[in-house]
């Protein structure tokens, strides 16, 4: 690859990460597309580790807030992180680190999308708000303290 290239490159990576913030799995998958060799790649991706363009723990930190904010359990955001190659005890250390009230984010998940609430509900409407909160990766003691608590 000649050196014109290589620069073009290093300026794209340098651009994408002006405006937001990537794990090295995802920009790997970007130079990948913009057909990059994988030796430079690595050489490109450990440069910018080294001048903390690309870091682990500041990433992982704003995903796990991002979710958050966006009222996603635990599950889901292990889902997610998977899919961005967050390293699983790096996510667990700043899920730890951030001391989120699982179940209290759950009941907030759910009072955003069913503000008002009958007093019984039919089987079908329950397993259909359940179905919901499973979907945002809570678990089932979670969701039943965000129903009951209606």
């Amino acid at each position: 690859m000649d050196d014109k290239l290589k620069q073009k490159h290093k300026n794209y990576v340098l651009w994408l990460l002006g405006r937001q913030e990537y794990s090295r799995k995802e920009l790997t998958q970007k130079l990948q597309q913009r057909e990059a060799s994988e030796e430079f790649i690595e050489d490109l991706l450990d440069w910018c580790e080294q001048h903390n363009f690309i870091n682990a723990q500041r990433y992982c930190e704003g995903f796990v807030r991002k979710h958050i904010f966006k009222c996603h359990g635990l599950k889901r955001i292990q889902s997610e992180a998977m899919g961005k190659g967050i390293d699983r005890s790096l996510l667990q250390n700043v899920v730890e680190e951030l001391e989120i009230d699982w179940f209290e984010l759950a009941q907030d998940a759910y009072n955003k999308k069913y503000s008002t609430t009958p007093a019984n509900l039919e089987y079908k409407e329950k397993a259909k708000r359940v179905r919901y909160l499973m979907y945002r990766g809570f678990s089932y003691e979670q969701i039943d303290f965000a129903m009951q608590a209606q």
